[in-house]
């Protein structure tokens, strides 16, 4: 420990801590200093705590936005030393220990925990293909992901041309992990069941999903058995599972794959993850992914001050393969850093090294289907499906009242089929009240915001 950490540890007050992100690990991490007197600031970009297990059910209309989103300040409104900030930090100087923000004051700090998460990597074709092939990271992307669905199908409607009615009813959604699978599922259900009684010119039992791998199966972090299950319920499902084929490009017409081309009004991208670019004013000890490799305490070598946890982490699992991007281990890594910090506070004995678990994994692949590894068993169907939702909701930190509704949102769609938010409420309807006009449908942005009905 160097002398200027000392010397702030030596302390239990006017130490500042400044946590970057408001994720689970950096929640976990600051809820971990609830009895200290430090002075904590966290920051981040949006003034919500997202739970981003549950982006897909937003994207297909099982969930409203404020179910999964809880304002940051809510969450800590209990803890008065924290100081919330909805800012964007830019560089992280290690040499002078201030956080380069994007407006107003930089931030000085006696110990700093980077907890920013990841980002959609689309391996090098950013700017050619991410406008174009939506990813899952953020309550905007969900919406967007929705707003873009649902205009399809309306398009189709009013589509005479066969094949761009085709086009209009296709979904293509690349990747075969947990949310790949998930989303794929939710979608072909959703057409097939919830809109199709809510089109005339359209049989939406005709629309298309199809699901892109690039691997040989489906959620390779799951078993054989468990792969092959997956596959045949979507199949079931009628989804087009394609395994072994890489995507080579995207545009807005939709997507090649080896050498098929798949037009489509809707891609989803639901592979690759990369640290943000925040992680990477680190320095040396970035990996090529963007993610940190940290000590043996989760600190930066050479910076026993600075801290990174959660996804922008790059940590060694028991398998000698790096931890997965999961909530529970995001909180693990938080609780571990925040307690760690409160042990210097108080001069008291630290906690022992990090160790890294193995944690369950659970995966949903349509409203009552779903497979999961938990504590060495191995769960298929209704009782997986289950064991996924009661998880997760225990994770979530709306409280009682998201964790109610979105209970009953899942009962009506095991009942019903049926589906809350359906709307698309077009920026240009306001101007349309005054006296504006509305343009049709074909000539209305495909990244207009959905509301809440």
């Amino acid at each position: 420990m160097n002398a200027r950490l000392t010397v702030a540890t030596n302390q239990t007050s006017g130490c500042k801590i400044v946590v970057i992100g408001a994720g689970f690990a950096g929640l976990a991490a600051v809820r971990a200093l609830r009895d200290s007197n430090a002075d904590i600031t966290l920051v981040d970009r949006n003034n919500h705590h997202l739970f981003q297990p549950f982006l897909f059910q937003v994207a297909t209309s099982i969930l409203e936005p404020a179910e999964i989103a809880t304002p940051i300040r809510s969450l800590l409104q209990e803890m008065p030393n924290v100081r919330v900030e909805m800012r964007e930090a830019t560089r992280i100087d290690l040499s002078r220990r201030v956080v380069v923000m994007n407006e107003g004051d930089d931030l000085a700090y006696d110990i700093l925990v980077v907890a920013t998460g990841a980002q959609t990597s689309y391996f090098g074709h950013e700017a050619e293909w991410a406008p174009h092939a939506l990813g899952l990271k953020s309550l905007g992307d969900a919406v967007t992901a929705r707003n873009r669905l649902l205009k399809a199908f309306e398009r189709a409607e009013l589509e005479p041309d066969p094949r761009k009615q085709a086009r209009d009813m296709t979904v293509v959604v690349v990747g075969g992990g947990p949310t790949g699978v998930a989303i794929t599922g939710t979608i072909s259900e959703f057409t097939r069941r919830t809109l199709a009684s809510d089109f005339r010119n359209i049989d939406l039992g005709k629309a298309r999903v199809v699901l892109v791998q690039s691997g040989p199966r489906l959620l390779p972090a799951f078993s054989e058995r468990h792969s092959a299950y997956a596959a045949r319920a979507l199949e079931g499902q009628g989804v087009e599972v394609r395994l072994g084929v890489p995507v080579t490009h995207v545009d807005a017409a939709g997507v090649a794959i080896g050498g098929e081309r798949i037009a489509a009004a809707t891609v989803l991208w639901c592979t690759g993850v990369q640290g943000v670019p925040l992680a990477r004013t680190l320095g040396a000890h970035v990996k090529p992914d963007g993610t940190v490799a940290v000590l043996k305490d989760l600190s930066v070598p050479g910076h026993p001050e600075c801290f990174v946890v959660g996804d922008a982490a790059h940590v060694i699992g028991p398998d000698g393969r790096a931890m997965p991007g999961l909530a529970s281990v995001a909180q693990d890594q938080g609780r571990y850093v925040g307690r760690l910090i409160a042990a210097r506070l108080a001069n008291t004995i630290h906690p022992k090294p990090y160790v890294s678990f193995t944690p369950s994994k659970l995966a949903t692949i349509s409203r009552n289907v779903g497979v999961a590894e938990f504590r060495g068993r191995s769960i298929i169907g209704f009782p997986a499906w289950l064991l996924w939702g009661l998880l997760h909701l225990r994770t979530l930190s709306g409280g009682g009242h998201a964790r109610l509704s979105i209970l009953a949102n899942w009962v009506r769609l095991l009942t019903t089929y049926r589906r809350s938010g359906r709307l698309i409420v077009e920026p240009c309807e306001l101007a349309a009240g005054r006296g504006g006009h509305a343009p049709p449908i074909s000539q209305i942005p495909e990244d207009t915001a959905i509301w809440r009905r």
